[in-house]
């Protein structure tokens, strides 16, 4: 993870966001290309120009580089929200098909391996998971804390369409989500 140091002016300093930016596009298109063991500074740095003291300053370990690579944004949904319950999880079922259908898909299958391998990279995931659950719940107007098993009915189906079984996900599987969903959700009168 991060090591904390230089962390405040790190996040407001242009050169350093850009830095990093720079660090973490190699990264990712090195996982892409070559396969996460490739992440290395050593690589980092003869890619980049980036001195390895630079990218060790920001990062202790290529895991650490690997996951902040390959996270996502979980900050806000990746389309406007109607208000219309089936209309929003509709949205945003098919932004997941779609992020799912490009590169970003071996990023989250190396987070998924990284996590299996080590304890921090286990505790991101979670985080990460518990993010984008916590954004789903907001969007559906759920409890975000009691929202575990309805998360996992909804993206469940996609994740291992795409990266199990390695098929398209179709707009019939995402209406029989939506389905599933909406005739299992508990009616404000219950």
């Amino acid at each position: 993870m991060n090591n904390g140091s230089d962390q405040a002016g790190s996040q407001t300093d242009p050169r350093a966001i850009r830095t990093k930016t720079q660090i973490l596009a190699a990264a990712r298109q090195l996982i892409l290309d070559e396969g996460p063991d490739a992440v290395t500074p050593t690589r980092l740095s003869q890619i980049t120009g980036i001195a390895r003291s630079t990218i060790y300053r920001q990062w202790t370990q290529p895991a650490d580089i690997i996951f902040e690579a390959t996270a996502a944004d979980t900050d806000a949904p990746p389309f406007t929200p109607s208000g219309d319950l089936e209309r929003d999880l509709t949205a945003y079922l098919e932004a997941l098909r779609t992020m799912l259908g490009t590169h970003q898909a071996t990023l989250t299958a190396t987070q998924i391996e990284r996590a299996e391998h080590s304890p921090e990279a286990a505790e991101l995931l979670s985080r990460v998971a518990a993010d984008r659950r916590a954004l789903i719940a907001r969007l559906l107007g759920e409890d975000e804390h009691d929202f575990s098993e309805e998360h996992a009915l909804i993206i469940g189906p996609l994740m291992f369409q795409r990266l199990l079984a390695r098929q398209p996900i179709s707009d019939k599987l995402i209406q029989l989500i939506v389905d599933a969903y909406v005739r299992t959700r508990p009616t404000d009168s219950s």
